[in-house]
Protein backbone atom coordinates (compact mmCIF):
# COMPACT_ATOMS: atom_id res chain seq x y z
CA UNK A 1 0.00 0.00 0.00
CA UNK A 2 2.84 2.37 0.91
CA UNK A 3 4.54 1.70 -2.43
CA UNK A 4 1.27 2.33 -4.29
CA UNK A 5 0.74 5.66 -2.55
CA UNK A 6 4.37 6.67 -3.19
CA UNK A 7 4.04 5.76 -6.86
CA UNK A 8 0.80 7.73 -7.17
CA UNK A 9 2.36 10.78 -5.51
CA UNK A 10 5.41 10.60 -7.78
CA UNK A 11 3.21 10.23 -10.87
CA UNK A 12 1.04 13.20 -9.86
CA UNK A 13 4.17 15.29 -9.26
CA UNK A 14 5.50 14.38 -12.68
CA UNK A 15 2.23 15.35 -14.34
CA UNK A 16 2.20 18.69 -12.48
CA UNK A 17 5.76 19.49 -13.58
CA UNK A 18 4.97 18.53 -17.17
CA UNK A 19 1.89 20.76 -17.29
CA UNK A 20 3.53 23.80 -15.68
CA UNK A 21 7.07 23.54 -17.04
CA UNK A 22 6.24 21.99 -20.37
CA UNK A 23 3.56 24.57 -21.10
CA UNK A 24 5.81 27.56 -20.34
CA UNK A 25 7.25 27.82 -23.89
CA UNK A 26 3.73 27.74 -25.33
CA UNK A 27 2.60 30.51 -22.97
CA UNK A 28 5.61 32.64 -23.92
CA UNK A 29 4.96 32.14 -27.64
CA UNK A 30 1.30 33.04 -27.18
CA UNK A 31 2.28 36.30 -25.42
CA UNK A 32 4.83 37.02 -28.15
CA UNK A 33 2.24 36.42 -30.88
CA UNK A 34 -0.26 38.71 -29.16
CA UNK A 35 2.25 41.55 -28.77
CA UNK A 36 3.31 41.19 -32.40
CA UNK A 37 -0.32 41.28 -33.50
CA UNK A 38 -0.88 44.55 -31.64
CA UNK A 39 2.25 46.34 -32.87
CA UNK A 40 3.92 47.47 -36.08
CA UNK A 41 7.67 46.90 -36.14
CA UNK A 42 9.74 43.98 -34.92
CA UNK A 43 9.57 41.97 -31.70
CA UNK A 44 12.41 39.46 -31.34
CA UNK A 45 11.49 35.82 -30.89
CA UNK A 46 13.93 35.79 -27.94
CA UNK A 47 11.69 38.14 -25.90
CA UNK A 48 10.81 36.84 -22.43
CA UNK A 49 7.61 37.64 -20.53
CA UNK A 50 6.86 37.65 -16.80
CA UNK A 51 3.18 38.08 -17.67
CA UNK A 52 1.07 39.58 -20.43
CA UNK A 53 2.47 42.76 -22.00
CA UNK A 54 0.12 45.38 -23.46
CA UNK A 55 0.19 47.70 -26.45
CA UNK A 56 -2.30 50.12 -27.94
CA UNK A 57 -3.12 48.62 -31.33
CA UNK A 58 -0.81 49.83 -34.07
CA UNK A 59 2.01 50.90 -31.73
CA UNK A 60 5.28 51.28 -33.66
CA UNK A 61 7.72 49.25 -31.58
CA UNK A 62 11.15 47.75 -32.22
CA UNK A 63 12.36 45.40 -29.48
CA UNK A 64 15.92 44.05 -29.61
CA UNK A 65 17.19 40.57 -28.81
CA UNK A 66 16.82 38.98 -25.37
CA UNK A 67 14.63 41.64 -23.76
CA UNK A 68 12.40 40.77 -20.80
CA UNK A 69 9.04 42.40 -20.12
CA UNK A 70 7.24 42.46 -16.79
CA UNK A 71 3.52 41.99 -16.29
CA UNK A 72 1.31 44.75 -17.70
CA UNK A 73 4.08 46.74 -19.38
CA UNK A 74 2.32 49.10 -21.82
CA UNK A 75 3.54 50.54 -25.15
CA UNK A 76 1.74 53.35 -26.99
CA UNK A 77 2.71 55.51 -29.98
CA UNK A 78 0.02 58.11 -30.74
CA UNK A 79 0.38 60.07 -33.96
CA UNK A 80 3.66 59.30 -35.72
CA UNK A 81 5.56 58.21 -32.63
CA UNK A 82 8.05 55.34 -32.47
CA UNK A 83 9.69 53.30 -29.69
CA UNK A 84 13.12 51.72 -30.28
CA UNK A 85 14.54 49.45 -27.55
CA UNK A 86 17.96 47.81 -27.76
CA UNK A 87 19.03 44.29 -26.83
CA UNK A 88 19.11 42.84 -23.30
CA UNK A 89 16.76 45.43 -21.80
CA UNK A 90 14.73 44.52 -18.68
CA UNK A 91 11.45 46.41 -18.24
CA UNK A 92 9.62 45.61 -15.02
CA UNK A 93 5.96 45.38 -14.09
CA UNK A 94 3.56 48.23 -14.80
CA UNK A 95 5.94 50.47 -16.76
CA UNK A 96 4.35 52.73 -19.39
CA UNK A 97 6.30 53.87 -22.46
CA UNK A 98 4.49 56.35 -24.72
CA UNK A 99 6.03 58.04 -27.75
CA UNK A 100 4.27 60.76 -29.69
CA UNK A 101 7.62 61.60 -31.30
CA UNK A 102 10.38 59.08 -30.47
CA UNK A 103 11.59 57.16 -27.42
CA UNK A 104 14.97 55.42 -27.76
CA UNK A 105 16.33 53.06 -25.07
CA UNK A 106 19.85 51.64 -25.43
CA UNK A 107 21.13 48.13 -24.79
CA UNK A 108 21.45 46.56 -21.33
CA UNK A 109 19.14 49.00 -19.54
CA UNK A 110 17.24 48.12 -16.36
CA UNK A 111 13.85 49.81 -15.85
CA UNK A 112 12.09 49.32 -12.52
CA UNK A 113 8.42 48.79 -11.75
CA UNK A 114 5.82 51.45 -12.58
CA UNK A 115 8.20 53.77 -14.43
CA UNK A 116 6.59 56.34 -16.75
CA UNK A 117 8.47 57.30 -19.93
CA UNK A 118 6.38 59.78 -21.96
CA UNK A 119 7.69 62.17 -24.59
CA UNK A 120 4.61 64.46 -24.63
CA UNK A 121 2.55 66.61 -22.29
CA UNK A 122 -0.59 68.73 -22.50
CA UNK A 123 -0.45 72.44 -23.13
CA UNK A 124 -1.27 74.63 -20.09
CA UNK A 125 -2.69 77.87 -21.49
CA UNK A 126 -5.66 79.25 -19.55
CA UNK A 127 -7.99 79.90 -22.49
CA UNK A 128 -9.43 76.36 -22.51
CA UNK A 129 -9.39 73.16 -20.44
CA UNK A 130 -6.06 71.33 -20.50
CA UNK A 131 -7.73 68.14 -21.69
CA UNK A 132 -8.68 69.96 -24.92
CA UNK A 133 -5.23 71.36 -25.64
CA UNK A 134 -2.73 69.97 -28.11
CA UNK A 135 0.12 67.91 -26.73
CA UNK A 136 3.69 69.14 -26.96
CA UNK A 137 6.25 66.41 -27.70
CA UNK A 138 10.04 66.10 -27.84
CA UNK A 139 12.11 62.89 -28.20
CA UNK A 140 13.52 61.00 -25.22
CA UNK A 141 16.94 59.33 -25.55
CA UNK A 142 18.09 56.84 -22.88
CA UNK A 143 21.63 55.55 -23.39
CA UNK A 144 23.17 52.15 -22.82
CA UNK A 145 23.42 50.41 -19.43
CA UNK A 146 21.10 52.88 -17.67
CA UNK A 147 19.31 51.86 -14.46
CA UNK A 148 15.99 53.62 -13.79
CA UNK A 149 14.56 53.01 -10.32
CA UNK A 150 10.99 52.12 -9.39
CA UNK A 151 8.33 54.76 -9.95
CA UNK A 152 10.53 57.26 -11.80
CA UNK A 153 9.06 59.58 -14.44
CA UNK A 154 11.07 60.50 -17.54
CA UNK A 155 9.63 63.58 -19.24
CA UNK A 156 9.75 64.90 -22.80
CA UNK A 157 12.96 66.13 -24.41
CA UNK A 158 15.28 64.41 -21.91
CA UNK A 159 18.56 62.65 -22.74
CA UNK A 160 20.05 60.26 -20.17
CA UNK A 161 23.67 59.35 -20.83
CA UNK A 162 25.23 55.89 -20.88
CA UNK A 163 25.72 54.23 -17.51
CA UNK A 164 23.56 56.70 -15.56
CA UNK A 165 21.43 55.72 -12.55
CA UNK A 166 18.05 57.34 -11.82
CA UNK A 167 16.80 56.99 -8.24
CA UNK A 168 13.39 55.57 -7.35
CA UNK A 169 10.44 58.01 -7.63
CA UNK A 170 12.59 60.65 -9.35
CA UNK A 171 11.17 63.05 -11.95
CA UNK A 172 13.66 63.64 -14.76
CA UNK A 173 13.00 67.01 -16.40
CA UNK A 174 16.46 67.78 -17.84
CA UNK A 175 19.42 65.94 -19.36
CA UNK A 176 21.45 63.64 -17.12
CA UNK A 177 25.12 63.10 -18.10
CA UNK A 178 26.74 59.72 -18.61
CA UNK A 179 27.67 57.80 -15.44
CA UNK A 180 25.80 60.23 -13.19
CA UNK A 181 23.63 59.15 -10.26
CA UNK A 182 20.56 61.42 -10.15
CA UNK A 183 17.61 61.54 -7.78
CA UNK A 184 14.81 63.82 -6.63
CA UNK A 185 11.83 65.71 -8.04
CA UNK A 186 13.12 67.30 -10.18
CA UNK A 187 16.10 64.96 -10.47
CA UNK A 188 19.56 66.40 -9.86
CA UNK A 189 22.98 64.79 -10.06
CA UNK A 190 24.08 63.72 -6.58
CA UNK A 191 27.32 62.00 -7.54
CA UNK A 192 29.21 60.39 -10.41
CA UNK A 193 29.97 56.74 -10.86
CA UNK A 194 33.72 56.13 -11.00
CA UNK A 195 35.40 53.32 -12.92
CA UNK A 196 36.54 50.34 -10.86
CA UNK A 197 40.28 50.40 -10.17
CA UNK A 198 42.36 47.96 -12.22
CA UNK A 199 42.89 44.61 -10.57
CA UNK A 200 46.46 43.50 -9.87
CA UNK A 201 47.82 40.70 -12.00
CA UNK A 202 47.81 37.38 -10.12
CA UNK A 203 50.31 35.67 -12.42
CA UNK A 204 53.50 34.58 -10.66
CA UNK A 205 56.54 36.49 -11.78
CA UNK A 206 59.16 34.66 -13.81
CA UNK A 207 62.66 34.45 -12.42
Amino acid sequence: MYLLVSFAAAFAGGVWRFVHVGAAPLVRLARLARLRALTCGSISVTTQFDGPARAVRGARLHLGEHCRLGREVLFETPGEGRIDIGANVRINQGTVIEAAAHVSIGEDCLIGEYVSIRDASHGMSTDRPMRLQDQESAPIVIGRDVWIGRGAAILKGVTIGDGAVIGANSVVTKDIPAFAVAAGAPANVIRMRTPAPPQPCDRPSRT
